[in-house]
């Protein structure tokens, strides 16, 4: 077969390209995705430095300080004393009196003020506890009542417990112009106050009566009651 020298420059026309173009395109094929990866990891790497940025935005530096108290409780005790002399922490009065008969009456004084180690003013009031199951003793009879006055310990012994206690306008602590049943418990609906380290004292003045009117199943019969002083600091 033969071939003319027209087709067979025709047919070299066509031949491939030097390997030295085909190794630029793939050179440059490279350089194209190493630029693409540094534009991902440059990206990433954006994000990296905003992540910490935005954390340090919230974040801050801390401190904190105590503060040291000391705390020590106050002392509040009374005492009582029934003749202005010796005094005692339990706050109770027992009254004995004796040979009553009917008509009788019977007068006893009571001081209260707080110890000298008390630290802290307060307020008192007296209670009276009540006979149970008097029966025909002179205990269902007896009746009672009382008065109070404020004063110092200087000035207890011009303190005075007799009928006339009783006349113009005393300040009562329990009963009234009326007398309260020796038999009936009862707490005073008033309070007296008291001032810390023994400076003041109050003074307490109790009439008890046998009424006329007493039966004569009660001759011979005794009667005990006792009040009670409950005291209450405060605040000042």
């Amino acid at each position: 077969m033969r071939f003319s020298l027209s087709r067979l420059r025709h047919l070299f026309s066509g031949r491939r390209a030097p390997s030295s173009a085909l190794l630029l395109s793939r050179r440059q094929v490279r350089q194209r995705r190493r630029l693409r990866n540094r534009r991902v990891k440059a990206i990433l790497a954006g994000g990296l430095v905003f992540g910490v940025g935005a954390t340090a935005t919230v974040a801050a530096w801390t401190d904190s300080e105590n503060a040291e108290g000391s705390f020590t409780a106050g002392r509040f005790d009374i005492e009582v004393s029934v003749d202005g002399t010796n005094w005692t922490s339990n706050p109770t009065m027992t009254f004995d009196a004796g040979n009553m008969f009917p008509g009788a009456k019977s007068y006893a004084k009571v001081f209260v003020r707080t110890s000298s180690t008390t630290t802290m003013n307060g307020t008192v009031k007296v209670s009276g506890g009540g006979i149970t199951n008097p029966g025909t003793t002179i205990g269902a009879s007896l009746a009672y009542r009382a008065v109070t006055q404020s004063t110092t310990t200087s000035g207890m012994g011009s303190v005075t417990c007799t009928e006339n206690s009783f006349t113009g306008s005393p300040t009562y602590a329990l009963g009234t112009a009326s007398r309260i049943p020796l038999k009936t418990a009862i707490t005073s609906n008033s309070t007296q106050s008291l001032s810390k380290q023994a400076t003041s004292v109050q003074a307490y003045c109790f009439e008890v009566v046998l009424p006329e009117t007493t039966p004569n199943a009660a001759q011979g019969s005794t009667a005990t009651h006792t009040w009670t002083w409950s005291a209450e600091s405060v605040a000042g």
